[in-house]
């Protein structure tokens, strides 16, 4: 090393040696502080929780501190929920609320992943945040059971679900979610006062999910909703190939193998749901009728659709004109143009009993008994009959040689007129049903339910007097059809019947001997059969049930 190397050697050691005697000399006179750092005590890191969907979850996490403790107004908190996948193809986390305890109602979708629950700590003084993750399993909590639609003293609308385990064996307990139309749709609601609710469901092959939709409607809106969590899929215009003039629903049902019928305004609309087409969501223009129909006509609320297939009945439902008082049938197929045509001219023998295209009557009720057999309630000022029909027959037979000739059963529709009028407090219904395996119809006045019986033609009241003040709005016998096979042992063994009485709804639900529609509840420790199975209180009133079964792929 020459002497110029040397000097510069020298230099650098006088010059590193400043600098470490510096900062020990100086330890101590700049105040970096300590890192208070923030952990969770419990519930521990990596917990799990399990959630019905729409059930509250609540999670108040225990804090610790490497040095003293921050109180909370000095932190900020934050909730967030994803799905929890190797690749979190979530775009964003939803956040559940920025409180330190987490209470909150879970309505984000089941999964087969888990979904990751993250609770980030913020120290407001120097920024330093902390994050905590959980695991959430969020299990289906909408299976079959029944919707509940109310209206409010605001005059606005309710709906909830309720499935006791009678309705649905799978649950270990009762679920009852309330407004979960609310709950599913951020807050929105439908506008105007609660009229009706239905379930529609489509099979489209063995193999496929089912397409399951609930139908809301009030006297301003309608809307279709996702029959497992309750959001909004279309609305109003959105409905309708033509738009209405007036927006004013009175039914829409499905039952049967091709289409979902809809009241609007007194005028009927459909939507093809054939396995061959692809499922729409938009309703026909209003359906018009052939020469055999002349206008105007105006379609009741009750709509009749055959067990059968269209394609052996003729028909794909049957509809009620009030203004010419006659049952009048909707066309087998989609295509065929006009659609509505009346039923063939009856026979004298059929006609003495009553003539389905001159009934001379208003239609109170119409629906679908044993054996598909079609029952109508009708009335004027002075009496009301109950009709019933053979509404579910095939139009067409084959003879001995294979030849295919008309069946001789269409030209005899009425089977026999029963008056209801003669019956107990039968001028006083104002709610009917039908068991699916009974020859029997109950109905309902604001105080007392009958099961009338066609063989006798008797009604007897069927159920205990109920609690003072209130009344019965709503009735609902739970039928379930033959796509719910989880279910056959269940449909038509319970009735459920609402009441209000000025301040709460309630929902009763009875045990239902279904070949007999009497009350038949062998569990009741006082050995009373029309004792209750349960009483769900804290509703609003209650104005429509519609029964909600399960379906394939839910």
């Amino acid at each position: 090393m020459n002497i110029r190397q040397k000097i510069q050697s020298l230099i650098i050691a006088l010059i590193l040696s400043n600098i470490l005697t510096g900062c020990y000399k100086d330890e101590g006179s700049y105040d970096y502080g300590i890192l208070n750092e923030i952990s969770v005590q419990s519930p521990i890191v990596g917990s799990r929780f399990a959630v019905d969907r729409y059930d509250e979850i609540e999670i108040n996490p225990v804090l610790d501190f490497s040095g003293s403790i921050i109180p909370d107004d000095q932190l900020e908190f934050r909730w967030e929920m994803y799905i929890d996948d190797w690749a979190n193809a979530e775009a964003k986390a939803t956040v559940l609320g920025y409180e330190k305890n987490l209470k909150t109602i879970i309505s984000r979708p089941a999964s087969t992943d888990d979904y990751a629950l993250m609770l980030t700590v913020t120290n407001k003084e120097n920024g330093t945040s902390y994050q905590f993750k959980y695991a959430l399993s969020v299990q289906p909590s909408v299976l079959s059971g029944i919707m509940v639609l109310q209206e409010n003293r605001q005059g606005e609308m309710r709906l909830d679900y309720l499935a006791s385990t009678n309705a649905e064996p799978a649950f270990a307990a009762t679920r009852h979610l309330k407004d979960v139309y609310k709950t599913a749709n951020n807050g929105a609601n439908l506008s105007g006062k609660p009229l009706g609710v239905s379930y529609s469901v489509l099979t489209k092959s063995s193999y496929e999910p089912q397409v399951k939709n609930l139908y809301i409607w009030t006297d301003r809106e309608v809307a279709r909703t996702d029959a497992t969590d309750f959001t909004c899929l279309y609305s109003n215009t959105e409905l309708f190939q033509v738009v209405p003039e007036v927006i004013n629903i009175k039914n829409i049902i499905r039952f049967g193998y091709s289409y979902t019928f809809m009241v609007n305004n007194g005028e009927a609309h459909c939507l093809n749901q054939q396995t061959s087409y692809s499922h729409g969501y938009k309703f026909s223009r209003p359906l018009k009728g052939n020469n055999s129909l002349p206008e105007p006509m105006r379609f009741s609320k009750w709509i009749y659709q055959p067990d059968m297939f269209p394609s052996q009945t003729g028909y794909s439902a049957i509809l009620f004109d009030e203004i010419g008082q006659r049952f009048v049938k909707v066309s087998d197929g989609i295509n065929v143009e006009p659609p509505l045509f009346a039923f063939n001219e009856q026979t004298t023998s059929a006609k003495a009993k009553f003539d389905v295209n001159n009934i001379g009557k208003d239609l109170i009720f119409m629906g679908k008994g044993n054996a598909g057999q079609g029952f109508a309630v009708v009335g004027d000022d002075t009496q009301r009959d109950i009709l019933r029909m053979r509404f579910n027959i095939a139009n067409t037979v084959t003879d001995a040689d294979g030849n295919t000739l008309v069946n001789e059963q269409v030209y005899n529709i009425p089977m026999a007129k029963y008056d209801l009028s003669a019956a107990t407090e039968g001028n006083q219904a104002r709610l009917f049903d039908l068991g699916r395996y009974a020859n029997t119809l109950i109905y309902a006045t604001d105080r007392n339910m009958y099961t009338y019986d066609f063989s006798a033609k008797r009604a007897t009241r069927i159920n205990d007097d109920f609690p003072e003040g209130e009344e019965i709005t709503a009735m609902k016998i739970y039928n379930v059809e033959t796509y719910t096979e989880n279910l056959t042992n269940v449909s038509g063994t319970l009735l459920y019947v609402a009441t209000w009485n000025g301040e709460e709804g309630k929902i009763y639900e009875f045990a239902l001997n279904r070949t007999t529609c009497r009350l038949n509840n062998r569990t009741a420790a006082s050995g009373n059969l029309k004792e209750p199975l349960n009483v769900f209180g804290g509703m609003e009133r209650i104005v429509d049930i519609c029964v909600k079964p399960q379906g394939r792929g839910d």
